[in-house]
């Protein structure tokens, strides 16, 4: 099951790279986008607003799956650079920008 279009189809892409699975492998799809929904869902609820044509939330949105799945088991703490791009990405949108 395919969610968010042609752009939600370019996260699970990023994110299939990132976890070194071939492009081929569907295997695991299904569970990739549902982790992408609800990875965009939390951030919706943080006030992050992801524009799913915009690269860069893309590769946004696609660095906190793969850091929540390979983090699901260890709960480790999230690292500086995401940190930082998820709050400068909530400031960005307080100040009303894109």
């Amino acid at each position: 099951m395919k969610r968010g279009g042609k752009q939600g189809g370019v996260v699970l892409g990023i994110v299939k790279a990132r976890l070194n699975r071939p492009p081929g492998d569907t295997l695991l799809d299904d569970y990739l986008n549902t982790r992408i929904e609800a990875a965009r869902l939390e951030l919706a609820g943080e006030g992050i607003r992801i524009d799913m044509k915009d690269v860069r939330d893309q590769v946004f949105l696609a660095d906190t799956v793969v850091w929540h799945y390979q983090n699901r088991d260890v709960g480790s703490a999230m690292p500086n650079w995401l940190r930082r791009k998820r709050r400068e990405r909530w400031l960005q949108q307080q100040r009303g920008g894109c």
